[in-house]
């Protein structure tokens, strides 16, 4: 098998606007901030990074606006060797902005999104899927963009026997035929109490949740628990992977470094709980940095941190 395997994100690229403070805003409360900088972003985006951080062949298709944010974004995921042939620049469109404020003391995050060019998407960012998945070992999708585009590419992607990994946003619901056509979902536990309606607090409630979506449809299911590790469910096996102690710095991009860390598992032909484990890895690192895309780790860090546990 490739050692380098070939992972397709389908998926939302967005300029973050980052600050900083000690504390986040009550309700009606203006408080001062620490510091402010824009960072490349988006979970698609983020996750096409970690991917060619982590040693795969990494190519992203997305939309991004004719303007400076834009030009930006591309020539970011160029210098981290992700292709960006297939990117369409539209020129009726800004680019997706997320404006994140960043609680310096614990990490936590809360954000806004403006998706601009990203829910542009549409027939042609399909087309190009469907012509790329079957020369890719893996596709990655979120929910950042349409919902019919990803659900379409992600049924295309099953038929032709290529493992898609669904990363869902609790803000887009999904209705009984959606889940048929996910192979893998990867909630966090938020995201995983708004589909199931389940909240998750421990394994039992997890193993719970994790049913439901087996009953709807998906094929696997991962309910990302940050320090407590992840659930996974299929039809086979079910079971707790255990994650690892950090210094919590930022929590952005954590979730996007674990499913590419998942995704490139999967595709090299990894047990599921081998997989997690590996992807746990990724989003500890991932937390203990500033920023999204800056702070996916190598395959190196990530094999250093397995082998200290």
């Amino acid at each position: 098998m490739d050692q380098q395997p070939k992972i397709l994100v389908l998926g939302s690229l967005n300029m973050d606007l980052v600050v900083k403070s000690l504390r986040l805003p009550k309700k009606g409360e203006t408080i001062m901030g620490d510091s402010f900088n824009t960072t490349p972003g988006g979970k698609g985006a983020n996750q096409a990074v970690a991917a060619s951080k982590m040693g795969a062949h990494s190519k992203m298709i997305g939309r991004v606006g004719d303007d400076l944010f834009g030009k930006q974004l591309i020539s970011y995921l160029n210098s981290q060797n992700v292709g960006t042939d297939s990117i369409t620049i539209d020129a009726d469109s800004h680019s997706g902005i997320a404006i994140i404020n960043v609680d310096s003391a614990s990490g936590e995050n809360r954000i806004i999104v403006v998706s601009g060019a990203n829910m542009k998407c549409g027939d042609t960012e399909l087309e190009i899927s469907k012509n790329l998945i079957s020369q890719s070992d893996c596709l990655m999708i979120q929910l950042e963009i349409p919902k019919q585009i990803s659900l379409a590419a992600s049924q295309f992607a099953i038929s032709h026997g290529i493992r898609a990994i669904l990363d869902p946003v609790f803000t887009i619901e999904l209705d009984y035929m959606d889940y048929k056509k996910i192979d893998i979902i990867t909630p966090n536990q938020t995201e995983a109490e708004f589909y199931t309606g389940i909240k998750i607090i421990d394994t039992n409630s997890a193993e719970k949740a994790s049913n439901k979506f087996l009953e709807w449809g998906v094929n696997l299911v991962v309910i990302k628990m940050g320090k407590d590790g992840a659930f996974f469910a299929s039809s086979e096996e079910n079971g707790l992977v255990k994650g690892f102690k950090t210094c919590v710095l930022d929590t952005t991009g954590a979730g996007d470094a674990f499913n590419a860390a998942f995704a490139i598992k999967i595709s090299r032909g990894s047990s599921i709980p081998e997989a997690i484990k590996f992807g746990n890895a990724a989003g500890a690192i991932a937390v203990s940095k500033e920023g999204a895309q800056e702070a996916m780790p190598s395959s190196k860090e990530i094999i250093q941190l397995l082998s200290k546990n």
